[in-house]
């Protein structure tokens, strides 16, 4: 964190909140002396000059002083959000690893954590704790009035920081255990809502929620018993500062009878002395807060640099020829080995089937094979290069990937299809058109236009799948890998998913395919066999796919493979 705290717009800040918190405070000091002046020389002398005089001064000094505080908050702001900006690309980066992990209940995690921090920054806590630095100033006018004031004073302020030190463990472990429930009910609530369709066609409906209701409920205890500590804190805080209050105005009374210090001054005594307790309480009511956002800041600061920007040398663009060498591959943020070992080659403009039984790893060859997912061991060549060396942006534009779930942005069809690049209409159409979808997207209310709210919400399966295989198209890519690019499809969706493949073959496009219809695959150059992550079978189709047919059986009349 220590690059976040040298930037500009995070360091001026601290250095004008410090600044601005010495003003205020020493104006704050304006009020119980004009109480003093008042009781002390206006009312025995009868002065309305002076009352005059010295009543504009501190209504001066107040107006000065809400100016400081005004201009303190918009500071506060400011670093906030800058404090937000800087770590945006971090946050952006940890949750797209994340869910290419396949948690996508922890998916906005690291935003939360970075919203709830900024939230702390810009509210009214950051503004007690630079006022706490100026406790000792309000002690020191204290002990100036009378050194047993200034004791008194003194000591009340260390108990009150007993309590917050006695409380720190308590509400630290709280804090932890909400954010840990509340993130458990949540990942609850979504997995239940994704899954509404299965739990009510099955009848386990109302067991789903229970189990959902069951981790919110224990959110809630923890929030309550966070509370109870936070509310207990407080009420002893309050106990301790009342008691003060009336410690100290008794001393002062006393001394003013007995003529060593002035009757103006009790009151002055009790002002200062509530100034200087007003930060330690204030704290204190928002003690969880404190933690929460601790918490929260601990969690950024083992992201940050996840979403710095490689300076990496611009590689040609790709011709589309690929290589395995021992590729050992797992999930983002796994351990167990999907792919074990993989070693293979496809030349530039070949095309190659992936087929193998559910779990061999078919999915995780494709995502390593486009650089969404990175071989924890091994190399993956693009034309030679390792895939690490390209820059992602720059290689993605060459790179077509139709994945097993087709999600759309929210945006319109176009949008969706040009991967939100600035509109060519042109290549948006030449995509659709490849992917045989131009006249379907024009069957639709507004066409191309047509407003996609969410993850492909209003349209059908196959809908989206021809959508989703016209954006794997668009820029006519040089290495194009569908992963079963045929579900969901009825029959024209397949004929038209044949029609693609064969364009793509056609323009010399690196093809992989992975599908369970052997009449999809049966006419590419190379048939893969993957069989527990390991490569079982690798050659030319017409030697491979004979191995896996059944005597007398020819490719149109398989299944499945």
């Amino acid at each position: 964190m220590q690059r976040i705290f040298s930037l500009p717009y995070v360091r001026r800040p601290i250095g004008i909140a410090l600044g601005s918190s010495l003003a205020i405070n020493l104006l704050t000091l304006i009020t119980p002396l004009y109480l003093t002046q008042l009781y002390d020389r206006v009312i025995p002398s009868r002065s309305g000059t002076t009352l005059i005089a010295i009543t504009l001064i501190t209504l001066v000094a107040i107006v000065l002083t809400s100016l400081l505080e005004m201009l303190r908050g918009l500071v506060f702001a400011r670093a906030g959000m800058g404090l937000y900006a800087e770590m945006e690309a971090d946050v952006l980066a940890v949750s797209r690893k994340t869910a290419l992990a396949g948690a996508p209940g922890r998916r906005a995690r690291a935003f939360e954590d970075l919203e709830q921090v900024r939230g702390f920054v810009t509210g009214p806590v950051p503004g007690a704790l630079f006022d706490l630095l100026f406790v000792p100033l309000f002690v020191i006018v204290l002990f100036a009035v009378h050194f047993w004031i200034g004791v008194a004073s003194l000591g009340c302020a260390i108990a009150l920081a007993i309590t917050a030190w006695a409380s720190r463990r308590t509400m630290a472990r709280t804090a932890d255990e909400i954010v840990m429930r509340q993130r458990q009910a949540g990942d609850a609530l979504e997995a239940h809502l994704a899954s509404a369709e299965s739990a009510t066609a099955m009848g386990y409906a109302g067991r789903a929620e229970s189990r959902a209701a069951q981790l919110n409920r224990l959110s809630l205890t923890a929030q309550i018993s966070s509370t109870v500590s936070t509310s207990g804190v407080a009420s002893v805080s309050r106990g301790i500062r009342s008691a003060s209050q009336i410690l100290i105005l008794a001393i002062a009374a006393w001394l003013a009878v007995n003529g060593e210090i002035s009757g103006g001054s009790i009151v002055a005594c009790s002002i200062v002395f509530s100034k200087a307790l007003a930060p330690i309480d204030q704290i204190l009511g928002a003690w969880r807060q404190v933690f929460t956002a601790r918490s929260a800041w601990s969690r950024l600061a083992k992201i940050e640099g996840e979403g710095d920007v490689r300076d990496t040398l611009r590689l040609p663009p790709p011709r589309g020829a690929v290589a395995f060498e021992n590729v050992i591959a797992t999930s983002p943020g796994g351990t167990v080995p999907i792919l074990k070992g993989v070693s293979f080659g496809i030349n530039a403009g070949q095309s190659v089937g992936i087929v193998g039984p559910s779990g061999s790893g078919k999915s995780t060859l494709a995502r390593v094979m486009v650089g969404a997912w990175m071989a924890a061991r091994g190399t993956v060549r693009i034309d030679g290069a390792d895939i690490a060396q390209y820059d992602a942006e720059e290689l993605g534009k060459h790179i077509g990937y139709l994945s097993q779930n087709v999600t759309l942005l929210p945006g319109t069809i176009a949008d969706n299809i040009g991967r939100l690049n600035e509109r060519d209409d042109a290549a948006i159409i030449a995509a659709a058109r490849a992917a045989n979808a131009h006249d379907l997207i024009l069957g639709l209310p507004q066409g191309y236009d047509t407003p996609v709210s969410g993850p492909g919400f209003g349209l059908s399966g196959g809908q989206r799948q021809r959508i989703g295989l016209a954006r794997a198209l668009y820029g006519d890519p040089m290495l194009v890998v569908l992963d079963e690019p045929e579900t969901g499809l009825d029959g024209e969706g397949q004929m038209a998913l044949s029609q693609a493949v064969a364009a793509v073959r056609r323009r010399g496009a690196t093809l992989a395919v992975i599908a369970h219809r052997p009449s999809l695959v049966h006419t590419l150059d190379l048939l893969l066999v993957m069989n527990a992550g390991t490569i079982a079978k690798f050659g030319a189709m017409a030697e491979v796919l004979p191995q896996l047919l059944p005597q007398n059986q020819k490719p149109g009349q398989i299944v499945r493979t």
